[in-house]
C-alpha cells in the first residue's frame, strides 16, 4: 500500500511502493551536516568492494550513497575495527550506527592515468570529522611555523 499518497490520484492508493532509501550523489553531501544511520559492505562482479551508507539529514531527508575508495568506505572499516566490529567487513551484514557528520562530506579532486593512459578527473569523498584526536580533550591546535 503507498504510504505517501500526496499528490497522487485516488486510484493509486491500493497500489504497492517499494521499501529503499533514495540513492543521492555524494556531490550532494559536500558541505551539508547528516547522521549516518547504518551501513554494509558488499562486492561487485568485478571483486571491488563497496560501503552503502544510509543517512539522515537535520531535516529528517533519508537517504542512501555507496563508495568504494580510500575515502568514506577505508573511514568506515577503521570505525568498525576501532569498536571491534571488524567481523562484519565486506559480509553484507547491515551495521546500525548513529554518526554526525558534522560538516557533510569533503571531497579530493585529482588526475589520475586511465587504462589508455589518458589523464582523467578522479575523486574521493571523505566524511567530515569533529576535529579532534581521539582521547583528546580539545580540538587539535594547528600547526604553525615561525620563519626565521
Amino acid at each position: 500500500m503507498v504510504t505517501n499518497t500526496q499528490n497522487l490520484p485516488a486510484d493509486w492508493a491500493e497500489s504497492e511502493q517499494l521499501d529503499g532509501l533514495d540513492l543521492i550523489d555524494k556531490a550532494e553531501l559536500v558541505g551539508r551536516v547528516f547522521r549516518v544511520t547504518g551501513f554494509y559492505f558488499t562486492s561487485n562482479d568485478r571483486d571491488i568492494s563497496y560501503a552503502y551508507v544510509d543517512g539522515e539529514d537535520t531535516d529528517g531527508n533519508t537517504f542512501s550513497f555507496n563508495d568504494s575508495s580510500t575515502g568514506v568506505r577505508a573511514q568506515l572499516v577503521e570505525y568498525l575495527k576501532s569498536k571491534g566490529n571488524d567481523a562484519a567487513i565486506d559480509t553484507g551484514e547491515y551495521v546500525k550506527a548513529s554518526i554526525v557528520i558534522p560538516k557533510g562530506l569533503r571531497v579530493s579532486e585529482f588526475t589520475v592515468k586511465d587504462e589508455r593512459g589518458r589523464d582523467k578527473n578522479a575523486r574521493t569523498y571523505y566524511l567530515t570529522t569533529s576535529g579532534k584526536r581521539a582521547g583528546a580533550d580539545t580540538a587539535a591546535a594547528p600547526k604553525t611555523r615561525t620563519r626565521r
